[in-house]
């Protein structure tokens, strides 16, 4: 009789545990939720978390609010958001540096894999390398035989060190073997008037960035990354072209949670936001943007971390890359 006891207490939290999950994704949310974003106001990133708050509010039922919590290439405002409850209640909203950073950065406040639970991966853009106007090198391969007649005196603007747009031009120089001089700015939109202001002759951008500058022709692209050129740049050879393949470095726009968070308020919110992006008015805002929507499912997503972490790693450690 004990045994069959056992047994039916078994069955029965067996039984329940589906209904507890049930239970946890209906409750949710219930007070504000905040989207920590870990970089200045006006990237990317920030952009595409504001155009999010007002319709995902309408759809989750409570207020949604963006907190911009800058420095050390995303660091400050991501530990804040692996310290936090894991309730679904504080969110990260960022991006490919979150794979690249640990590659290069010792020690981490936190492990970018284990204290996160990826929630999607929202939106993607390309990397893309510009000139100022009047840089003498007039495509890729004349700035490579600058760069091998006269060594470190080209200098490119980024994001800041370890950002998607830095390890592109490390791939790119240890491909080519040359080496240019960086100067790393908090954000994209400061390192884009470096090269604007010819304070540098190159920048490493994101599409969503030089697009307009580039169009108004106060910027040269010389290559793009990405296996196929860009429906947006369709003139911009791709650095495989070129004769440089497997050069990575993609700017992508992704939201995480706190590890341990329940898995239903994950699916969640991943389903809210997933709704919203595939709606043809916020396609066509983020398409403005040079963004390409992906909304991709957790496990997804996490895939896709896993991965990034190991290879960039990888290179890191071959090309003795280290946080400058």
């Amino acid at each position: 009789m004990r045994w069959i006891r056992i047994f039916i207490t078994f069955v029965g939290v067996l039984m329940a545990y589906p209904m507890h999950l049930a239970h946890a994704q209906d409750a949710y949310p219930t007070r504000p939720i905040k989207i920590v974003v870990p970089f200045p106001p006006g990237g990317s990133v920030d952009v595409v978390a504001r155009l999010l708050v007002v319709p995902l509010q309408e759809r989750l039922g409570q207020p949604v609010v963006v907190e911009n919590r800058p420095g050390a290439v995303g660091t400050i405002g991501s530990n804040a958001v692996a310290r936090s409850a894991p309730d679904g209640h504080t969110l990260l909203m960022t991006i490919g540096a979150h794979t690249i950073v640990p590659a290069l950065m010792q020690p981490m406040p936190y492990d970018a894999a284990a204290d996160f639970a990826p929630v999607s991966l929202l939106a993607s853009a390309r990397n893309v390398l510009v000139a100022r106007p009047d840089f003498a090198a007039p495509d890729l391969r004349a700035l490579v035989r600058m760069a091998k007649n006269d060594p470190a005196k080209i200098s490119y603007s980024t994001a800041g060190n370890g950002s998607t747009t830095h390890m592109m031009v490390k791939m790119f120089e240890s491909a080519a073997g040359v080496n240019l001089f960086h100067v790393p700015y908090q954000g994209g939109a400061a390192s884009l008037q470096a090269v604007l202001g010819s304070q540098t002759d190159l920048n490493a951008g994101v599409s969503t960035t030089v697009q307009p500058m580039l169009k108004a022709g106060k910027l040269r692209a010389l290559a793009i990354v990405g296996d196929q050129r860009s429906s947006l740049f369709p003139d911009v050879p791709t650095f495989g072209e070129l004769g440089y393949p497997g050069i990575r470095g993609d700017s992508w726009i992704g939201m995480f949670a706190p590890a341990r968070t329940p898995a239903p308020i994950l699916v969640r919110v991943q389903s809210e936001i997933k709704r919203l992006l595939s709606s043809p008015d916020m396609r066509a805002k983020l398409e403005v943007q040079g963004l390409e929507v992906v909304a991709s499912s957790p496990a997804e997503f996490a895939k896709q971390i896993r991965e990034e972490l190991t290879g960039f790693a990888a290179f890191a450690k071959t090309a003795n890359m280290k946080m400058e």
